[in-house]
């Protein structure tokens, strides 16, 4: 399998181009995603079939224990992951292809969970991380994903077809809150400009202090603008009142769905329900694109006791849960694997 030449511009183009149009497309699995982990190394592994790519496998490199490489390939490889045969040999390209010191080749695809799929890959060879972790963070993506189906999965869901149709999705309750907003005052714009980005980086921030969480730098995100502004394919939502910014969201529309990344709110606005009309809009943007799927991100359980799932369950209650397969790890170096696993324990 070919490894992408960086400088051959119409082959980068053809690979962004499977990446960003293919239904099952994700953003951490185009190069501008390794332009925007600058820190990391990056390899591009792709298939052919008649001379068009059908299949991508997308790494990136860090040191995650001391003198040896991950090679993580964030909700990749973008092919048909049921042909374990096929996902092997990308793996294998990319490990012929990496530096000598890589002890761990990463998957993490968006695709459900099974016990059929899970013992394929064991089979195969690889170690998998799935049920038996039981915490949020014990992978690097969540597992368990709330997401909004505009096609109509669930028990009494109907096909989305236009705004009444996605209003009348949402819970009672979320549906006054999205009304009570515009009655309020509260407006929401979109773009992809530095200015959106530095309004939204100050409720980002506001949001992370309330949580007693870390947060990512603002050149991160001036970095995510600057390499996909004017593409289409991303979005900072703000919500307005009063002059000032109060609510925010950061959503990419790869593939068939929108996935909502990063958000911020000001709770001293809390009352005026801004983060209601932020998804209310953000929900529009995927349903005027088409998409099947909108993904509010990952939750720690199917449970209203917990809050990321108890916010995002209201928009999604009618929605099958999202539970994915998880990690599909390729060990290179048992030793190594066996020293990074710790900080997951």
């Amino acid at each position: 399998m070919p490894v992408l030449d960086l400088n051959d511009s119409q082959k980068v183009a053809a690979y962004q181009e499977f990446v960003r149009q293919d239904p099952r497309g994700q953003v951490t699995q185009d190069p501008l995603w390794g332009q925007l982990k600058n820190n990391w190394g990056h390899l591009y592994i792709y298939h052919e079939q008649d001379g068009k790519i059908d299949a991508v496998l997308s790494v990136l490199t860090i040191e995650a224990v001391p003198g040896k490489l991950l090679a993580y390939a964030g909700r990749g490889p973008i092919a048909d992951v049921d042909n374990v045969a096929l996902v092997k040999d990308l793996v294998q390209e990319a490990q012929a292809n990496l530096p000598d010191n890589v002890f761990l080749i990463r998957l993490d695809p968006e695709m459900p969970y099974s016990d059929e799929l899970d013992q394929a890959y064991r089979d195969a060879g690889f170690q998998t991380r799935n049920r038996q972790i039981t915490k949020m963070h014990g992978n690097i993506q969540p597992r368990k994903n709330m997401v909004l189906y505009y096609d109509g999965r669930g028990d009494g869901a109907e096909v989305i077809t236009d705004e009444d149709s996605l209003m009348h999705h949402f819970k009672r309750d979320y549906r006054n809150q999205i009304r009570r907003a515009a009655k309020d005052g509260v407006t929401v714009t979109s773009g992809d400009s530095r200015g959106d980005i530095e309004a939204f980086f100050e409720t980002y921030t506001m949001m992370a202090a309330s949580q007693h969480i870390t947060h990512r730098p603002i050149d991160y995100f001036l970095r995510m603008q600057e390499l996909w502004q004017g593409t289409g394919y991303f979005k900072v939502f703000l919500a307005h009142f009063e002059g000032r910014v109060i609510a925010s969201g950061i959503g990419f529309s790869y593939g068939d769905e929108i996935w909502y990344m990063y958000a911020g709110s000001d709770r001293r606005y809390a009352k005026h329900y801004a983060p209601y009309a932020v998804q209310w809009e953000m929900l529009k943007w995927g349903l005027s694109l088409g998409k099947v799927e909108y993904d509010f991100g990952g939750v720690g359980d199917f449970d209203p006791s917990d809050g990321l799932y108890k916010f995002k369950h209201g928009f999604a209650y009618h929605d099958p849960h999202a539970e994915y397969i998880g990690e599909l790890d390729w060990v290179i170096d048992q030793a190594g694997y066996d020293e990074y696993l710790k900080q997951f324990q």
